[in-house]
């Protein structure tokens, strides 16, 4: 089955028309290929083996995982007008403990290690036993998305990782790569999938032999049923939902913007239906562990610390970059302006969207430091002694005016590129309570029958923060296994 046959049964006639387009390119994310030909769906089929909720990353690998293991009939629902959730807009990293990739280039990686960094960066309150079977299972999830014709690039140590274990895919939009690879391989084994679809009810069925589901299709008025025999959430974080979001960090904005939505054009789910309705029906809601912000859709360009440097409007470093994403995001929410600039050389590993960002105006490129500065704003002295000084820190490896202790290069390789930054919602890290085996489990740990979560939905797996990639490789590693433990239930 090809990428655009695939594509044709995932999107919705007319997706693409009018404002959605144009907001669509404006966030540097274009669909070549894409044949928006499928109506949407006006009636449910009567049953299913399994149904899953939600068509990220994690979703769409807990279908494909459950027709790999036999279920006969993987009903996917998505709530929104497009597959692919988030993980469309994913820059893709994804964690990998691999002593094939590691190894030859010195570095000692075990699941225990991933485990205990994982374990440490997220403030020691994680779950030990999901992150190692993360790490355990990770380098079989990436042979997975290799075999849907995904291709990478070499390692690369991601922010707050302590070696590299992190890979990422070509192209313009890691992301997508991954979700169309996922399609397509989805629509091969014949999962059918539900657009537009809102699941409002579910209910262990009387005689406890599955769930029953009620589901709104569209704008049509009236719930419709169907009867599955496992069911699992995937249908990620609440860091749209305003309401939840606020519960967790009252002092945010409520008007800010989410990374998989960063000028709030484009549709995003701003309910969080789906996790009321797990714990309705006796999930445990795992909580305190808050989200994650970081700078996303402006002049940063790279996933790793060192290469880069943050400055302020005026043109001065204020932290060490090397920190962790919530450090940095409340260090740059302290700023008057609440924006920050970024910079970066030629010398840079960029991620793959330098070339929409430029395009779009989001980045700029100087060849002088002068020509930076004057873009900028920012006296070209002050800019330049801000660069000397940054420079001799990396030189020596010793900042004495933020103690960064991770440098990869100096920054004096022009041409420059740089652009403004301000912060986003990227990850909300309470959940609904699964064991190892991605069962949701209740209060006292006991794992409800056919109920199954992965993903962002799932709670409390990395802590208060999480390691730079780790969470492409969650949805992989726990997508698969819930996917694989639904069709066997």
């Amino acid at each position: 089955m090809t990428d655009e046959s695939a594509q044709k049964r995932w999107t919705r006639r007319g997706l693409l028309g009018g404002a959605f387009a144009s907001a669509l390119a404006a966030g540097g994310l274009t669909f070549g290929g894409f044949s928006f030909a499928s109506e949407k769906a006006e009636r449910l089929p009567a049953e299913a083996d399994v149904v899953v909720v939600g068509s990220g990353i994690a979703g769409l690998s807990a279908a494909v995982a459950a027709r790999e293991a036999g279920a006969k009939r993987v009903l996917l629902l998505e709530k929104g007008p497009l597959a692919g959730g988030h993980s469309i807009y994913s820059s893709g990293s994804i964690s990998v403990v691999s002593r094939k990739l590691q190894g030859p280039k010195g570095f000692q990686d075990s699941p225990e290690i991933f485990a205990r960094d994982s374990y440490a960066f997220g403030d020691n309150c994680g779950d030990l036993e999901i992150l190692e079977r993360i790490g355990a299972e990770s380098e079989s999830a990436l042979r997975w998305l290799s075999s849907m014709g995904v291709r990478f690039g070499g390692l690369f140590t991601a922010r707050a990782e302590t070696r590299p274990r992190c890979v990422s895919s070509y192209g313009n939009s890691a992301g997508r790569s991954y979700v169309l690879a996922l399609m397509t391989r989805a629509d091969a084994l014949g999962v059918d999938v539900l657009l537009e679809a809102d699941l409002r009810a579910l209910d262990r069925v009387p005689d406890d032999s599955g769930w029953r589901l009620g589901v709104r299709l569209s704008d049509l008025p009236v719930l419709q049923y169907l009867r599955a025999r496992a069911v699992v959430l995937a249908a990620g974080g609440f860091g749209a939902c305003r309401e939840m979001r606020m519960k967790v960090m009252p002092e945010l904005d409520p008007q800010m913007q989410t990374s998989a939505n960063p000028f709030g054009t484009l549709w995003e789910n701003r309910e969080a239906t789906a996790a009321e309705l797990a714990r309705n029906a006796g999930g445990f809601w795992k909580e305190g562990f808050g989200l994650q912000l970081l700078p996303y859709w402006g002049g940063r360009l790279i996933d790793y610390a060192g290469g880069d440097i943050f400055i302020t409007l005026r043109g001065r470093r204020f932290i060490d970059e090397g920190l962790a994403w919530n450090k940095i995001s409340a260090a740059v929410l302290r700023q008057p302006e609440k924006e920050i600039w970024v910079i970066t050389d030629s010398a840079s590993r960029k991620s793959a969207t330098l070339g929409l960002k430029i395009a779009n105006g989001f980045v700029k490129k100087s060849d002088t430091v002068e020509e930076m500065a004057a873009g900028m704003g920012i006296p070209a002295a002050v800019l330049k002694e801000t660069l000397d000084t940054y420079n001799r820190a990396a030189r020596t490896g010793f900042d004495p005016e933020f103690g960064k202790t991770i440098f990869t290069q100096t920054l004096d390789h022009p041409p420059y590129y740089w652009g403004r930054e301000r912060i986003f919602v990227h990850t909300s890290f309470d959940g609904i309570a699964t064991d190892r085996e991605a069962r949701v489990i209740d209060e006292r740990g006991i794992p409800i029958p056919g109920l199954y979560a992965a993903g962002e939905f799932a709670g409390g797996i990395f802590g208060r923060d999480r390691l730079g990639g780790a969470g492409i490789s969650n949805c992989l590693v726990m997508g698969r296994a819930a996917g694989r433990n639904a069709a066997l239930f």
